[in-house]
């Protein structure tokens, strides 16, 4: 019981990482994400800089940046796959599918959710460019996923020996 919790636990913070990388690498080498994402960043870093200068205080806008990366980080690796690895591990489950895909449908609707969970008006719409970072957030969860799976996920149980109940001499 130790040793699979131990498992699970470096399956999950492993996935975590390999998908903030991935988020973070794919986005960088995507021209369209790389100037949203500097565009929602900038104006993130300006409205915090802007409300710290208008109450006498600056603080430090490298760590409002680094409060955006972690939300990121948050609702698109390790909120979706924490989902998808608690339902899988009391359901039992142990296929690629699973994981891979509730982790990537829960990442990529992240957005949606967001909106939704805040109650704005445009939660069903969605831009060209927000579908693209929707997928970009969906390849991440599925990478997640599959990380998780291949090293946490519970491997099928070993046959039992069936002795026959009764030898032939």
């Amino acid at each position: 019981m130790i040793r699979r919790i131990v498992v699970m636990a470096f399956g999950f913070l492993l996935a975590v990482g390999v998908g903030a990388i991935f988020l973070l690498v794919s986005s960088l080498l995507d021209p369209a994400t790389r100037d949203a994402g500097f565009e929602a960043a900038m104006s993130g870093i300006f409205a915090f800089v802007e409300d710290d200068g208008r109450a006498g205080e600056l603080n430090d806008p490298l760590a409002a940046f680094g409060f955006i990366v972690w939300a990121i980080i948050i609702a698109t690796c390790v909120a979706p796959l924490a989902v998808a690895a608690l339902i899988g591990e009391i359901a039992g489950a142990r296929s690629l599918l699973w994981y891979s895909g509730v982790s990537a449908t829960f990442a990529g609707a992240s957005p949606w959710i967001a909106r939704a969970a805040k109650g704005l008006d445009r939660a069903g719409d969605a831009s060209p460019l927000e579908l693209r970072i929707a997928l970009l957030f969906f390849l991440t969860g599925a990478v997640s996923g599959a990380i998780y799976w291949l090293i946490a996920a519970p491997s099928d149980p070993a046959p039992a020996q069936i002795e026959p109940p009764f030898r032939q001499r």
